[in-house]
């Protein structure tokens, strides 16, 4: 499956991409997040990047370095940024930065919450299908411009 930008390449990260796509996409985040309870929200959210995962299947992978490429070549055919990846004894840490933050107005962070959600979602999947047991989870938290995610404990 080739995948393009969206909603079209930037020029850097503080860019404002406004396109047909990207109006729609920031139209939804707003209509989900004003409409539905917040953990209802992320729920769907979260939803969402569990379906995104499954267009980069990684089973078999067994080296952080090889899933820290595929993840990062993942994302930047989408233009949303890359990863670091730090392994701990309590936890799975990614850093994911340069995340198409700034794509239309939202003053009320919709997007952004969105980001989060689906993020969060998309690498909890991914971890699973590594072989992550139920006692462990993915949570996400924004740092500055940095979307950090934990898999752990």
């Amino acid at each position: 499956m080739k995948m393009q930008a969206f909603p079209q390449a930037r020029q850097g990260a503080g860019d404002t991409g406004v396109g047909g796509l990207a109006l729609m996409a920031i139209s939804m985040a707003a209509e989900v997040c004003e409409g539905v309870p917040a953990a209802q929200a992320h729920g769907f959210f979260l939803a969402i990047g569990r379906r995104m995962a499954d267009l980069e299947p990684l089973e078999g992978v067994n080296d952080a370095s090889v899933l820290a490429a595929r993840i990062n070549a993942f994302w930047q055919a989408l233009d949303w940024g890359e990863i670091e990846l730090a392994l701990g004894n309590e936890a799975i840490v990614v850093r994911h930065r340069e995340l198409p933050t700034k794509i239309a107005p939202d003053p009320q962070g919709h997007w952004a919450r969105m980001l989060l959600g689906v993020l969060e979602g998309a690498y909890d999947s991914w971890f699973r299908v590594l072989g992550s047991g139920p006692a462990l989870r993915t949570t996400a938290e924004w740092k500055g411009d940095t979307l950090e995610l934990r898999h752990g404990r």
